[in-house]
């Protein structure tokens, strides 16, 4: 009987284990055990170990499926498997004891030692499928010589593989740009252009800006109520523009080219000029930067 056992991918670690298994062999018998004798098909089952990936063992027995042999073979075999692929090759060696239960036989019993190879797959995680080929040598008197192949299926009692979880991504840096926005204002006195100290902190921090970042420049615009004529609140509109100009260069050596300034003079206010809180609110200059960097999220 050729048994033939293969644990495959059972277990990519190497795990022992059990695994029972049913087979189908073709004995092609030797004429010299009697010239009437069948060449039986036989069934069979049996129990393996499974040692790691590469070695494996099992006992089988078998029985005549029909014919007039009763023919009762038990094997056991050895198993060394190789390769990684889908489909995996083996090599099998072992001792057997064949009965018989016939006239046709010159013995009704033989021992039997074999060797073969074979390839097999696993056609799920515990399933095995096994086809093979066995040469069986009788080393007692009579010397015979017998062959079978055979088809197997193996259910191995195997762990189920742990699946490797893949890695989670490194997270990659991602850079954007952002703009901060600075907003200048001066609010002035009725019909004068000096700056008060209270708004020296919005100085200080665009001082900073303008001098950490040379590339920004800035325009500064200048406004006033609609006292006077509009031709004395245009340069009035233009003087407070300068102050706040001249202040840049002079506190913080900001370059005057990076300042422009522009007078609107009462043209455009922001508050009802018939108001005094609305006209304190329309004398005034302004300036907005805008600074881009670029940010790590």
């Amino acid at each position: 009987m050729a048994l033939l056992v293969l644990p495959g991918f059972v277990a990519a670690d190497g795990d022992k284990h059990f695994y029972a298994g049913a087979a189908l062999n073709l004995f092609k018998l030797d004429k010299d055990r009697g010239p009437d004798i069948d060449d039986p098909v036989v069934g069979s089952i049996g129990a393996g170990y499974q040692f790691n990936d590469k070695w494996a063992a099992d006992l089988f027995l078998g029985t005549d499926l029909g014919g007039d042999t009763s023919f009762t073979p038990l094997t056991l075999n050895a198993y060394r498997f190789f390769g990684a692929k889908s489909w995996r090759p083996y090599i099998s060696a072992g001792i057997s004891v064949f009965s018989f239960d016939s006239d046709q036989v010159t013995e009704d019993q033989t021992e039997e030692i074999q060797a073969g190879f074979g390839v097999s797959k696993m056609l799920s995680e515990k399933m095995e499928l096994r086809i093979g080929y066995q040469h069986f040598y009788d080393v007692g008197g009579e010397s015979n010589n017998d062959d079978a192949v055979g088809l197997v299926f193996n259910w191995h009692f195997n762990k189920p593989k742990e699946m490797a979880m893949a890695p989670e991504p490194e997270s990659v840096p991602v850079q954007k740009e952002v703009v901060d926005v600075y907003e200048l204002l001066v609010e002035f006195e009725f019909d004068k252009s000096n700056i008060k100290t209270v708004y020296e902190p919005q100085f200080r921090e665009i001082g900073a800006v303008l001098t950490d970042t040379p590339e920004i420049t800035m325009t500064i615009e200048g406004h006033t109520d609609w006292t006077g004529t509009d031709e004395y609140n245009q340069g009035l509109s233009e003087r407070r523009a300068n102050a706040v100009k001249e202040k840049f260069v002079a506190d913080y050596g900001i370059s005057p080219n990076r300042i422009d300034t522009i007078g609107y003079g009462e043209s455009r206010p922001i508050a009802d000029n018939s108001t005094s809180a609305g006209r304190q609110q329309n004398r005034r200059a302004i300036s907005v930067i805008l600074r881009p960097r670029m940010v790590t999220e």
